[in-house]
């Protein structure tokens, strides 16, 4: 009978052990900041381009805003100034551009990370200008010979629309230093162009193929300035 009251004993004091103990644990989990704030950077491809490119300038700078803990406020804004030289013609392209948009994390950060892996969209438009610098023609008589012409004929008032869909990541390097690299597919929705002379670059959008569906890459480092901060429990 004392053994039997002994295992009930033991057992009873063992449960009511491990309540406190998961009590506790719950009481005093680790409570872990969520950052929000203003993230301001800049393409890194672009801003080395200036460098190493002689016949391109630009600066594409780009800004996102954490509304809640998934999704995030996208503003994208620069200017392109390109000269481009191809087998028989010869053009440049200035303008600016904005695309805005929004971006939703996918990632699960653990603790105090703030990496993100994201996809989101993008509406964008450019306002330009082309000048055709010089094109070849083929003329046919006795032989085929090509003639260079030089017009050098701007057409201003140019303008085009389209939307994006951006898949990405970035990874936070340092305190609130972060790099990313984001690819993109775009979908021309609209655009004005001279009635003799198309659209071959749009600022923003980059190199117009033949369709109006493109794609481009790009590198970021950017800089959060941190503005508040929500107190979650971290979910695993």
């Amino acid at each position: 009978m004392s053994k039997i009251f002994t295992y009930k004993y033991f057992i009873s004091c063992l449960l009511h052990l491990c309540f406190i103990t998961v009590a506790w644990s719950q009481n005093t989990a680790p409570i872990y900041p969520d950052v929000y704030g203003l993230r301001i950077g800049v393409d890194a491809l672009s801003a080395s381009r200036n460098i190493w490119d002689k016949d391109f300038k630009g600066l594409d700078i780009q800004a996102d805003y954490r509304l809640n803990k998934k999704w995030y406020a996208v503003a994208e804004a620069g200017f392109v100034d390109k000269w481009k030289e191809e087998d028989r013609m010869t053009f440049s392209t200035k303008g600016s551009y904005l695309r805005i948009g929004a971006d939703k994390n996918l990632y699960q950060n653990w603790l105090d990370m703030n990496n993100m892996i994201y996809v989101g969209g993008r509406y964008g438009f450019s306002l330009f200008e082309q000048q055709l610098h010089s094109y070849e023609i083929l003329t046919q008589g006795d032989y085929i010979n090509q003639v260079r012409v030089n017009p050098n004929e701007t057409f201003t008032g140019l303008s085009a629309h389209w939307i994006e869909l951006v898949t990405g990541l970035k990874a936070e390097v340092a305190k609130n230093v972060f790099i990313g690299m984001s690819f993109r597919l775009h979908a021309l929705i609209y655009q004005k162009q001279p009635e003799s002379f198309e659209n071959l670059y749009i600022p923003g959008y980059g190199k117009k193929y033949s369709g109006n569906i493109g794609a481009s890459f790009n590198y970021s480092v950017s800089y959060l300035f941190p503005m508040k901060k929500k107190y979650e429990a971290p979910t695993f």
